[in-house]
């Protein structure tokens, strides 16, 4: 590794330090506001860039979200992702924890995963 490389790591994990701030107030969103919660989510797809951080968005705070809340966001989901093709590719990464969920058609017919992979990965967390 050449020190320019070694340079470049050491800022972003300083950068990243620096906003980690921002990471824990979503999260204590997602569990708490809602509203809140979503204001950000809507924003944070847009200005996502690139395949990746659509992603990690699918996989973090958008799943949260989506199994928290979505018998009470399941209509402003369903519209934001026809207007939004970046909530479109995150909602694709989402996977539904509840396979029995209420919404699971309509959180499937997003282009979430909802099968039994998500109960056997639970099954297999509770038995050590």
């Amino acid at each position: 590794m050449d020190g320019t490389e070694s340079k470049k790591i050491a800022e972003a994990w300083v950068n990243f330090q620096r906003n980690w701030w921002a990471w824990d107030k979503l999260d204590e969103l997602c569990r708490k506001d809602a509203k809140g919660a979503w204001g950000v989510l809507v924003e944070l797809v847009e200005v996502a860039e690139g395949d990746d951080l659509l992603e990690d968005i699918g996989v973090g705070p958008l799943e949260d979200f989506v199994n928290y809340y979505a018998t009470d966001y399941i209509d402003e989901i369903e519209s934001a992702a026809r207007a939004s093709a970046q909530l479109s590719a995150a909602l694709a990464h989402v996977q539904l924890r509840d396979v029995n969920h209420e919404m699971a058609v309509r959180i499937a017919a997003l282009g979430c995963r909802t099968s039994s992979a998500a109960q056997e990965t639970d099954d297999f967390d509770e038995n050590p």
